[in-house]
Formats: structure tokens, sequence, C-alpha cells
């Protein structure tokens, strides 16, 4: 690879509290959180960052809907709240969008329910401003009529167009809070020894040259990757880590961890545009509860060594 670049100073042999594998909007949102509360942090993306599924999302900015069908009201509280943040210090990048949801009489969910939890979803994340027309629903219901009677609800949620610009601004106050980044590097395992995260075997690609560094923390917020990394570090996992959202649920096991973070589904398009949860962000500088945000059961992230 010849790519026209400074020389980057050596990392071989330093020591960092947390290293976050990863450059997607994810790992960049967490290493952004880690070093703005004072924690030495090295961010590692083998391409560019915001280059794989971030550039491939659906780029909604939302709370998670579909988990109040599982009573996950503090899950979905503090998405709206993490939304409410974003369309306030982002406006330039994240606005209001409105949705107009079909139901038809065949659907496995009753309208009542999915009314119930349209109202709730509002109430917990407030009015944006959005809105649509009698006369977009009314094309909507002629374009889907065939012979089945539809129920046509409404709610909004945000959206970001260029999330590419976000994990770029976001970059930006890491680096600014002292978080070192590097891109184009490959992880080629994370050490292991004895059952405990000693540090991370990394590669510059733009030179060749192999470097190891250590860690008390890492963080594998690689996405569709996280399986690969796992097995290249022969981390035992219980499952495969493909889940249905994004997801940090660190075990409690001393001092080291290893985070997996969980991709969207089979297209691997995440579901949450965020970074740490408060309990994540205590759990790195204070004590906390062993679980660091609830998972569905499709999502348990047990990848987790000391």
């Amino acid at each position: 690879m010849n790519l026209p670049s400074k020389a980057r100073p050596p990392l071989d042999g330093e020591r960092f509290q947390v290293v976050v594998i990863g450059g997607g909007i994810n790992g960049v949102a967490i290493a952004r959180e880690c070093a703005r509360g004072g924690r030495r942090t090295l961010l590692l993306e083998q391409h560019d960052f915001g280059s794989g599924t971030t550039s491939r999302s659906t780029r909604i900015i939302h709370g998670g809907l579909r988990y109040l069908e599982h009573g996950e009201i503090g899950m979905v509280r503090e998405g709206l709240r993490a939304r409410g943040r974003l369309l306030q210090e982002r406006p330039h990048l994240v606005h209001p969008v409105h949705f107009l949801l079909a139901l038809n009489d065949n659907s496995r969910r009753s309208s009542l329910a999915v009314r119930t939890g349209l109202w709730l979803y509002r109430r917990l994340g407030g009015t944006l401003g959005a809105t649509s027309s009698d006369m977009d629903k009314k094309k909507l219901e002629q374009w889907l009529d065939s012979g089945h009677q539809w129920s046509i609800f409404n709610f909004e949620d945000a959206q970001c167009e260029f999330p590419e610009r976000l994990v770029a601004e976001w970059l930006v106050e890491a680096v600014q809070a002292g978080a070192v980044a590097r891109n184009h590097t490959q992880v080629l395992a994370v050490d292991v020894i004895h059952g405990k995260v000693r540090g991370v075997l990394m590669r510059d690609l733009l030179t060749g040259k192999e470097e190891r560094i250590e860690a008390t923390w890492v963080v594998n917020a690689t996405g569709p990757w996280a399986d690969r990394l796992c097995q290249r570090s022969s981390i035992r996992t219980s499952r495969p880590r493909i889940g249905t959202g994004p997801h940090a649920r660190p075990r409690r096991h001393g001092r080291s961890a290893v985070f997996p973070m969980i991709p969207g589904g089979a297209s691997g398009r995440p579901r949450r545009t965020r970074g740490l949860s408060e309990r994540c962000r205590n759990r790195l500088g204070y004590r906390a509860s062993d679980r660091c945000s609830r998972s569905t059961p499709n999502t348990a992230a047990d990848c987790a060594v000391r």
C-alpha cells in the first residue's frame, strides 16, 4: 500500500488503559467517551475510519422502538435521550424524520399493541417536529391497496444522512481529549496470558511494521468481524457474535476484559448509533454493576476474559 503519509511515532511497548479495535461509529464513540473520561485510549482501524458497516447502515438514530415489546423501557429511554442530545448538539448532521407504518389484518401484532407502543415511544422521546400530511397517508393506503384492510400509524425518529461526518467530528474530539488514533492498522491478535488480557499485537499496513502494546481493557468494536478477531486471538465464545443490535455486555473478571460489539443482524447493519452508556462509562472509571447494558436473548455478549 503506497499512501502518502507522515511517519507516525512508534507505539511499541507503550501501555494504554483502553484499546478500542474498530474505527466505525461505535468504536469512535467509545474511544471519545473513554478519552474524555481521562483514560489513556488507543483507537485502531484496519482500513479508514467509518469505511465499514457505518458507511452502509440505515443511518437511523433511534431509541429502539422494538425493545418496548420486550419491556426494555430503560434501554429505550436511554437511547431516546442520546437521540435528543444528537439532535441538539449536531443539528447540521442529525435531523428529525417522519415514518409511516402500515399494518394489515395478517400482522402478528395487533393494532392496539402497535398504537400503545408508539404512544409510549412518543411519550418517552417527545415530539421532534417532523410531519406528514393526510395526503401522504392516503397515497400510502392507495399504493398498498390489495384487498386487505390497512391501519396506518405514524411516528418520529431521527436520521444522520452522512454518518461518516459524525464519525469525523467525534474522532477529532477524541484526539483532542488525548486519544491516539491509528487507521490502516491491523490487529493481528489480542494477547491473552493465563486468562488475562495483556495487550494487542498490531501491524501498520503503511509500513508493514509490527508492534505490541500493553492494555488493561480491550474493546472489540469490529462489528461483523468480531468473531474473526476472537478466533485469531484464541478467545472462546459460547455462540457466534452476530446479533440483532450492537450491545456491550462485559462480565466482571477483575480489571481486564474484552468487550465484543455485536453487529445488527445478518446484514451487518448497526441498529443503534451511540457510544457508551452511563453504566459503561462508570464501569471504566468507577465501581458499577456487572451488567453494562442489557441485551436481548440473541445478543448476549460473553466474549469476556480476565
